[in-house]
């Protein structure tokens, strides 16, 4: 594992080194391998290459990861692929993070490490964590929000960071531990669970109004049988200069995002959004580059993401939409729809609407 530069001698691209893309070159070997797909057709539109994907050393940016995601979603067949995917990422997986929490002396310390660096890696979700009851079980609730819009995508990202938790915290304790709860938004479409009780030792809810790990402070407070301190406090501080380096790199971009947002209703330009910065657009498709990412990326991913809040919590036409976010005609947005989601706009709206009304939520 190589070191992370300092401030003055920052790699390249910092995103490609800090992001961690192995969970998706699983998923795509158990898609070609055990389900027949094709990996082209899988990562058509991702602006990732095959050679690439296998690379261990090629790191994979933001969108093209969320890209991926989508697309492995709108491929896979096996219901249980998040699962399987998420019960093989182990603490080695982690890099810099896992060499950390292997160093601490309790369970908590090391979910606190978890939560903390977590975009070191992984693009994939938000958490919180905040005390809570479960009948007479004092316990720590760890909920995520995940990012993928897809719903399938979503589940699919759900199951695997919570297996992989499982599974790192059987890794640091060193024997099998046992959560209170684990919770779920989605429905699972395994026709046996029995995977998810085998894996958890708990019981497993799907259908709820969050995604969460319900963890009792009796396993928080459970010594680990391996602390390290000088070893856990040298590699939280280069997690730490990760994670600056990351913030600084992902400043330009989150600045762009919220420009695009706030104007959703005429999209700008790659010069106009270079004016608005003080910039030429050749410095700014530069400074993009070197992030690993370009204009028409970031205009795809925010597109995305308006596209599929309106055809979620909106009645808006195709066409309407289509308008709104700034194309010619309504063929375009679906072409590119379907290339982001796999599913035309239309199946999109379909597929949420009808999983709405069976988690008992109306649509909008």
């Amino acid at each position: 594992m190589s070191l992370p530069a300092s401030r003055t001698a920052r790699p390249d691209n910092p995103q490609r080194r800090l992001l961690n893309s192995y969970e998706l070159r699983l998923m795509c070997r158990d898609l070609v391998q055990r389900q027949g797909c094709d990996l082209e057709a899988i990562l058509r539109g991702s602006g990732v290459t095959a050679r690439q994907l296998e690379n261990p050393a090629h790191r994979l940016t933001l969108e093209q990861e969320l890209r991926i995601y989508t697309r492995v979603a709108g491929h896979n067949r096996d219901p249980l692929l998040g699962l399987h995917t998420g019960m093989r990422l182990s603490l080695p997986n982690y890099d810099m993070l896992g060499h950390a929490m292997m160093g601490v002396a309790t369970i908590h310390e090391a979910l606190l490490l978890l939560t903390e660096f977590a975009p070191l890696v992984s693009w994939a979700s938000h958490s919180q964590l905040r005390s809570e009851r479960l009948g007479e079980i004092d316990c720590k609730a760890l909920t995520i929000f995940p990012t993928a819009a897809d719903q399938r995508a979503a589940a699919m990202e759900v199951e695997s960071t919570f297996a992989s938790l499982q599974t790192v915290f059987n890794d640091l304790a060193g024997e099998p531990v046992q959560f209170a709860l684990v919770e779920m938004r989605h429905r699972s479409d395994a026709t046996d669970l029995a995977p998810y009780h085998d894996l958890f030792h708990c019981p497993v809810a799907f259908g709820r109004e969050r995604n969460a790990l319900l963890i009792p402070r009796t396993l928080l407070s459970r010594r680990l049988p391996h602390p390290q301190p000088q070893y856990a406090g040298l590699f939280r501080e280069l997690c730490r200069e990760s994670m600056s380096v990351l913030a600084e790199d992902r400043g330009l971009i989150a600045s762009i995002k919220s420009l695009l947002r706030a104007r959703e209703g005429e999209l700008p330009t790659l010069a106009q959004v270079a004016a608005h910065f003080h910039q030429s657009p050749r410095t700014l498709r530069r400074q993009l580059h070197s992030r690993g990412t370009s204009y028409q990326l970031l205009l795809d991913e925010v597109r995305f993401e308006l596209a599929s809040r309106y055809l979620v919590s909106t009645r808006s036409p195709v066409q309407a939409i289509a308008r709104q976010l700034g194309y010619a005609d309504a063929r375009s947005f679906r072409t590119a729809f379907r290339r982001w989601a796999g599913r035309t706009p239309a199946e999109f709206r379909a597929f949420t609407q009808m999983r709405s009304v069976e988690s008992g939520r109306e649509p909008n």
